[in-house]
């Protein structure tokens, strides 16, 4: 998976808390096709559990390997990356049965027993969620019907499901939910957030009863949220609030412009520079409205400006992150 500058993410989330002045006009139409180059190899996703929160990790697979099969062996082996926690580690797959976009398990082990038992029905039912055309789940415990019909929720980690089950029914809350996408306190991965926003103001249109909230809107406060931290996950820290020059979201792109001093402050930390930009697009591109993100440097497009990082063009987030490399 191809990670961005972190010099990028800080700037932005540093705009964000300041506000956005002196918007430079840019022509987004004239951007070309995203730099996400498709990486070469089967893989799969698998959720762990780090810091507390659902977190899924990539593994290459081999071509010839079944999807879905491999993700639960995967999940169900007892290897455990480093870091992580995983409360299937004792569980056994007894049964495997794939029907349209349902799958069906069996499994044995003492894993949906106590506390623990919503982290390990997570677990599985997003790691089978992310195999290609999969939505419900039904999963047996020793042959006896533990869960059916289990469908992805709308938000991962949600920080208070309660408030959520209270506001689904009120569009002017609904609307103030957003995912971030925080670095862990090693800045090797991403663990996805879900919060109600204290920030987002919504209105309703023309008096009319539909309720508007802008993406350009949810983006500052994404970004600031971002640049707050999320007490227990770490923070990107304090950054220089000159760094960000402008914020702009045009069909579908959120185009951010940067003071050029960026290249040079962040050169030298190359390993936070990607995952802190890589942050901020996936934060970003969570949000209705926002498909890519274009990064400019003072109102110019540039190639790469640390180690591998491209940002010459505008940037959709892959599906495969927190790739182990080892």
């Amino acid at each position: 998976m191809k990670r961005l500058p972190h010099a990028i993410i800080i700037l932005f989330i540093v705009f964000i808390l300041t506000g956005c002045s002196g918007q430079s006009a840019i022509d987004t139409e004239s951007v070309s096709e995203d730099v996400y180059s498709v990486s070469s190899g089967k893989k799969v996703l698998v959720y762990y559990i780090k810091d507390g929160f659902l977190t899924p990790v990539t593994y290459n697979i081999d071509d010839s390997e079944p999807e879905i099969s491999s993700a639960l062996n995967l999940l169900f082996s007892g290897i455990v990356p480093t870091g992580f926690k995983n409360t299937l580690t004792n569980t056994r797959l007894n049964t495997l049965e794939i029907s349209g976009d349902t799958v069906s398990l069996d499994i044995s082990g003492d894993a949906f027993v106590g506390d623990k038992a919503q982290l390990a029905r997570c677990q599985i039912l997003y790691t089978l969620t992310d195999c290609e055309n999969i939505t419900k789940v039904n999963i047996n415990v020793n042959g006896k019907p533990y869960a059916t019909s289990l469908e992805r929720p709308t938000y991962i980690n949600l920080k208070d499901p309660e408030s959520y089950q209270e506001d689904k029914e009120e569009p002017e809350e609904l609307c103030k939910y957003l995912t971030i996408y925080y670095p862990d306190k090693t800045t090797k991965y991403l663990i996805p957030v879900s919060i109600k926003s204290d920030i987002i103001q919504s209105g309703e249109e023309n008096n009319s009863k539909a309720v508007s909230v802008k993406a350009e809107d949810k983006a500052r406060a994404a970004l600031q949220h971002l640049f707050k931290g999320a007490g227990e996950i770490g923070s990107l820290g304090t950054i220089d609030d000159k760094m960000i020059k402008s914020l702009q979201i045009k069909d579908g792109v959120a185009v951010v412009d940067l003071d050029s001093s960026v290249i040079i402050k962040f050169s030298d930390k190359t390993q936070y520079a990607e995952i802190a930009v890589e942050s901020v697009v996936r934060t970003l591109t969570s949000i209705d409205g926002i498909e890519k993100v274009q990064f400019l440097v003072g109102g110019v497009k540039l190639g790469y400006i640390t180690g591998n990082i491209n940002i010459q063009n505008p940037i959709e987030p892959d599906k495969w992150y927190n790739v182990l490399t080892n």
